[in-house]
């Protein structure tokens, strides 16, 4: 019996061609598509970069209204924990100037020591002393049952972090 290479190799390469274009339009229909929707429809943001791998997503965002987006990000974590349900979600902040990441970095001691403590009401009088001491035109905080959002800004440099209030495992994760 003749075994033919021919057919065997083109349907092997046919399968193949089926089976990742098949994944590659999944992830692009069923996940990219609706993560991009749904950060279109923040007005506090905007997509700075979207990766999507096997294992995560990573999102990066441009905040542009600081005071709205602890909301809007909140109903983002919801949404997008429903349309992603097997990646590790991490959301990453663009606004990081590094002149302004070095007045974070400088209070942060006092910060990790209220939010051990659980003294949340010190937290925008920190924020202040920050605002006045480093010179700078705008340092908001806020926060929800989940999270501390700070905003830092002088000049055109803005600097935003989302600090978690306590350190749990969750689907979606945030740096900046």
């Amino acid at each position: 019996m003749q075994v033919r290479k021919v057919p065997i190799i083109s349907s092997l390469l046919i399968a193949l061609a089926l089976l990742f274009g098949g994944w590659f339009l999944f992830q692009k229909v069923e996940i990219e598509e609706p993560v991009r929707t749904k950060i279109a429809q923040m007005e506090s943001a905007t997509l700075a970069d979207l990766q999507i791998t096997k294992e995560q997503m990573l999102i990066k965002l441009t905040v542009t209204k600081p005071e709205d987006f602890p909301e809007e990000y909140k109903s983002l974590e919801n949404d997008i924990s429903g349309i992603v349900k097997n990646k590790e979600v991490i959301v990453e902040l663009t606004n990081q100037n590094e002149e302004l990441k070095k007045v974070w970095n400088n209070g942060t001691f006092a910060l990790t020591e209220a939010l051990e403590l659980h003294q949340y009401s010190k937290l925008p009088a920190l924020v202040n002393e920050w605002k006045v001491k480093n010179q700078l035109d705008l340092a908001l905080t806020s926060m929800d049952k989940s999270n501390i959002y700070i905003f830092l800004k002088r000049g055109s440099d803005e600097f935003y972090t989302i600090v978690p209030r306590e350190q749990q495992e969750s689907e979606v994760n945030a740096r900046g």
